[in-house]
């Protein structure tokens, strides 16, 4: 049995797997798995970790250790999993991302010619703040106007534009799925904007289909991203990234990402095709990723986590106590 834990009001991202044959697959909200005195054996997965806060991420990093020492198949570390801004400043570092990133609560700032920018957050996935900021003066304007409308300064990230439409006014994001040891690529999203976060109704042709199916059947980008999710220290997720000259760009890896069905209402029957194909791929590896577990049920008998139990008992979700 594969239990994917995630925030409660997330748990619908894999909801699509539920009916899959031969695929034991649950989810399990962190506040129901951060209480329980035992759990059943088998793997877990980690997800959500840009979600918790530093309180639940400390408590499920032990429940990690205690499920791995226990000899359970764990995935994702929560306490060595890279956040989104320190991923993106080791791709900029290691040369394999061109553009910068910066906090807005440090004196580093982008220099002229590393303009434009825009504003995002550190954590969730509610995409850009702002449109792109040409000056430094309209940056410093934007980042007072997030901290006035109560954006918190430590979630304030900026970041260099970096983006290369493959049309006149037309972008595309592309995608790699890690599970485990396997790297599936997936399904193209298509924009008119230069952020291509959730795909526009009529943007794609054919062509372009055509160009999508075969990246999905020939795993085109799976291996040119195994050192990025090394890099995060991330073994299921989604890295989201473009191609800029020639070379992919990294703008995040989303450990929680949504799985659409298999069979999609789409009128392009091309389309369907690779939208078929990645999720056959993605079953494949899930399966792979399952493995007998002996015992029934693992005792959480770490200390924290039973006084953290205890303190919480008639809570819905866990309180600091340190």
């Amino acid at each position: 049995m594969i239990t994917v834990l995630c925030m409660p009001k997330h748990r619908y991202t894999t909801e699509a797997l539920a009916s899959v044959p031969g695929l034991p697959l649950r989810s399990l909200g962190y506040h129901r798995a951060l209480r329980a005195r035992s759990l059943p054996a088998g793997t877990y997965v980690f997800t959500d970790l840009d979600r918790l806060n530093f309180w639940e991420l400390e408590l499920a990093a032990r429940l990690y250790r205690t499920l791995r020492d226990a000899g359970m198949r764990v995935i994702n570390d929560p306490a060595r999993a890279r956040d989104r801004y320190s991923l993106l400043r080791a791709l900029k570092d290691r040369g394999f991302n061109r553009f910068d990133v910066w906090r807005a609560d440090e004196a580093r700032r982008p220099t002229p010619d590393q303009f434009p920018v825009f504003l995002r957050t550190q954590s969730a996935h509610r995409g850009n703040l702002t449109d792109l900021l040409e000056t430094p003066d309209a940056l410093e304007a934007a980042i007072v106007s997030a901290l006035d409308q109560g954006v918190p300064a430590r979630e304030l990230m900026i970041s260099q534009y970096c983006a290369e439409p493959i049309r006149p006014g037309l972008f595309r994001k592309l995608s790699v799925f890690r599970v485990g040891e396997r790297l599936i690529t997936t399904p193209a999203v298509h924009e008119g904007h230069w952020s291509a976060k959730y795909g526009q109704k009529g943007a794609a042709d054919a062509a372009l289909y055509e160009e999508d199916l075969h990246a999905v059947e020939r795993n085109r980008y799976g291996e040119a991203l195994r050192e990025v999710f090394e890099v995060a220290r991330i073994e299921y997720g989604r890295a989201d990234f473009s191609v800029v000259d020639g070379r992919p760009q990294v703008y995040e890896i989303n450990t929680n990402p949504m799985i659409g069905r298999r069979t999609q209402d789409h009128p392009s029957a091309i389309r369907v095709r690779a939208c078929e194909h990645f999720f056959d791929r993605l079953c494949d590896a899930l399966r792979e990723l399952d493995r007998p577990a002996r015992g029934e049920r693992i005792g959480i008998e770490d200390e924290t986590l039973v006084a953290q139990r205890r303190h919480d008992r008639f809570l819905l979700r866990p309180r600091w106590t340190p």
